[in-house]
């Protein structure tokens, strides 16, 4: 009798171990990445003395142009299972899910500092005429949607002026 009451909870143990540990292990350590991957971003956007990014589709500067090009950058992310489980919660009772908006908030500033880097690496004054754009791609294992990732490009033309 005691050696089935120890099995049984044995058998109770591992399930819920098995069960709980993929999270509280996307938990911790996901949340320390993105805390880490968010510093970056922080430093590598003050390490730029301007920002060089602009909508207008013609400089306002009269300025003569030498160069042009198309730059172009991009982040591919993917929640964890600890923020997929928060947004699958949060769906059943509606309203905003703060934990994948901090996640699309990282991506946007990303893609931009990406572009500015490239820009400066490859001698532009600014990049005009910035547009932004935003994709999915989702991942199905043939017994329904299991997640996916997010894709947000953001391009515009370099101009280097003489």
């Amino acid at each position: 009798m005691a050696e089935d009451i120890i099995t049984t909870i044995l058998i109770w143990t591992f399930i819920l171990a098995t069960s709980l540990v993929p999270f509280l292990f996307s938990w911790i350590v996901g949340n320390w990445h993105q805390k880490k991957i968010i510093a970056r971003l922080l430093e590598r956007e003050a390490a730029l003395p301007r920002d060089n990014l602009s909508t207008l589709k013609t400089p306002l500067s009269g300025k003569t142009i030498a160069n042009s090009q198309l730059l172009i950058a991009n982040v591919v992310s993917a929640p964890s299972r600890w923020q997929l489980f928060l947004a699958r919660i949060k769906s059943i009772f509606g309203g905003n899910i703060k934990h994948l908006d901090q996640m699309l908030d990282w991506g946007r500033s990303e893609a931009l500092q990406r572009l500015r880097e490239q820009a400066s690496e490859m001698g532009f004054d600014e990049v005009i005429n910035l547009r932004m754009e935003t994709s999915t791609i989702s991942m199905n294992n043939g017994r329904g949607q299991k997640g996916g990732s997010f894709e947000i490009l953001a391009y515009g033309t370099g101009i280097k002026y003489l």
